[in-house]
């Protein structure tokens, strides 16, 4: 389920997350770099071959691991991060807003959420179009309508 509401009378879940085709491809992509280091007699190439498979298979795998990254469940937002899943209460979401960012010509958006953690400390997560799986201001949109954060939109 990618951005989909599912309805009763109140709306209870909502979740976004990555695809599964470009981490699946990383970690394959990083395999396939280890096998073309380990196969050639060059030791310059699988030391460059082994630094770049040592980059894409983690960050490959963590992507599939962490999916959904974002998730309303119960009325409580479920962000999934690499020590856990951790769930904040719509009262302790502080700010849920889109920043538009140009890079390279051209514009991105990201999502921006505040929020105070069960010790009573602000924290700050952003997520891009990768780890949403969709545009990030369809997902600032989805959770000011379910009621987290203010109304403010830095794009």
């Amino acid at each position: 389920m990618s951005g989909e509401l599912v309805r009763d009378e109140i709306p209870r879940a909502a979740s976004w997350s990555s695809g599964v085709v470009w981490p699946a491809l990383q970690i394959v992509i990083g395999l396939g770099l280890v096998i073309l280091g380990l196969r050639g007699e060059d030791p310059l190439a699988l030391l460059l071959t082994g630094l770049a498979a040592l980059v894409l298979i983690p960050v490959g795998a963590s992507h599939l691991l962490r999916r959904p990254r974002l998730e309303v469940v119960d009325g409580q937002l479920a962000v999934k991060k690499l020590s856990g899943t951790m769930f904040v209460p719509r009262a302790a979401v502080t700010e849920v807003r889109t920043l538009g960012v140009a890079r390279w010509g051209a514009r991105q958006h990201m999502l921006r959420i505040e929020y105070l953690d069960d010790r009573g400390r602000e924290q700050l997560d952003v997520f891009t179009r990768l780890d949403l799986g969709t545009d990030p201001r369809d997902v600032t949109e989805t959770l000011r309508g379910l009621g987290f954060g203010q109304a403010r939109s830095g794009a």
